[in-house]
């Protein structure tokens, strides 16, 4: 009798093994919910997880579990695990979504449904700093991955990882020619803030005479250098896809998606330079998106005030 993917991967259950983990989730998720309805909604997303489930089949890995919108999968090649990644990001036109993947190859502990240690840890920190349509990879994939595959990875930055002393290199895998240079993303926030019941803080960022306030009845704005971005920088040091601010879990999450990298400067505290990580985000400053910032007037530079409601 054949076994199948996934009794191919566990035959040593009570041992450590080496494994290629593929974290893949779909974007926006909440989003989807509310534009399409739960019903509708629901139908594509079951629909979208058969059809990636297929994909890892294919591809000689197994389906671990599911997780929520996505999933974690397994794969004894690393090969098969960027192939099918691949393959995940082809079919997004077809369903009108985006996935973020992660790939990291590592050390772990099949039990019962599930895999254990700290790969698992690192593959879900990598997917989840993906931007939406993005392939990320850990260094220790990709250098084992085939000439041709490795051929198309970009060496973003290193990543700082809760849990680990030194930061992690992290590439892009490239599925087209349409990957701008290297990406780098940060995501940073700030919390609500609660005193005589639930108080609203709104975002205000401030850009060449446009003033937008985001709140959680206006939770979304995307910054960059297209004209399609819903605050549009006008500078050559700005990616076209620079970021996106979402209002989520009673935060404003900025997450970054640049080539040169954010530049933070609040209060009195020395300029932050944010690299794929996480930090509040509090009270004023300047935002520079590519470059320092210095001062309000430069053409990269966007002023953030958050206040109460």
């Amino acid at each position: 009798m054949a076994c199948t993917p996934v009794e191919r991967i566990s035959v040593l259950p009570s041992l450590e093994k080496p494994l290629a983990l593929l974290f893949v989730d779909i974007a926006d998720s909440t989003m989807l919910y509310e534009r399409v309805g739960n019903v509708t909604a629901a139908a594509l997303t079951q629909r979208v997880l058969a059809h990636l489930r297929r994909l890892v089949d294919e591809n000689r890995g197994g389906v671990i579990k599911s997780l929520g919108d996505g999933l974690l999968a397994a794969f004894p090649l690393r090969d098969d695990s960027a192939r099918t990644a691949c393959a995940m990001i082809g079919i997004e036109e077809q369903y009108g979504l985006r996935l973020r993947i992660g790939i990291h190859f590592g050390s772990v502990i099949e039990g019962v449904g599930d895999l254990y240690g700290d790969a698992c840890n690192v593959a879900a920190r990598v997917q989840q700093i993906a931007r939406p349509g993005e392939i990320l990879a850990t260094q220790a994939l990709v250098e084992g991955l085939s000439p041709d595959l490795r051929g198309r990875t970009k060496p973003l930055s290193n990543v700082a990882m809760k849990g680990k002393t030194a930061p992690i290199p992290v590439h892009q895998i490239r599925t087209g020619d349409d990957a701008e240079d290297a990406i780098d993303s940060t995501t940073l926030g700030f919390s609500l803030v609660s005193e005589v019941g639930r108080r609203m803080v709104t975002l205000h960022l401030a850009y060449r005479g446009q003033d937008i306030t985001l709140s959680q009845s206006l939770p979304r704005v995307t910054i960059g250098r297209e004209d399609s971005s819903g605050l549009r920088i006008a500078s050559r040091q700005t990616s076209r896809q620079h970021a996106v601010v979402d209002f989520t879990r009673e935060s404003f999450l900025l997450t970054d998606h640049s080539t040169n990298g954010t530049f933070i400067r609040s209060g009195g505290s020395p300029p932050l330079v944010l690299r794929r990580d996480a930090t509040k985000l509090v009270g004023s400053g300047l935002i520079g998106f590519g470059a320092e910032a210095r001062d309000e007037g430069q053409d990269h530079v966007v002023a953030f005030r958050a206040e109460l409601a």
